[in-house]
């Protein structure tokens, strides 16, 4: 289901916030540009390979960068500390 709560931050708000830019990110990423903006966009979603990198590059969890996607993530726990 779509998230269509309008106080999330989108990719390129988050994009911006860690102080790059698509074209940045692409390289680093190493996918094309189009594939960013696609993505920032919402009109494609990345493998999970690139969600993940972007969740690195950008600093953001995977639960933010879902939310800044716009997908659903209710019922999904937020990051804990390992078990130990």
């Amino acid at each position: 289901m779509l998230n269509l709560d309008n106080n999330e931050p989108t990719v390129q708000t988050l994009i911006e916030a860690a102080g790059t830019t698509q074209r940045q990110l692409s390289q680093k990423l190493n996918v094309t540009e189009l594939s960013i903006n696609n993505w920032a966009n919402r009109r494609k979603l990345p493998r999970v390979d690139h969600f993940l990198a972007m969740c690195r590059e950008l600093n953001v969890s995977p639960k933010t960068l879902a939310k800044a996607m716009r997908l659903e993530v209710e019922g999904i726990p937020d990051d804990v500390p390992p078990f130990g």
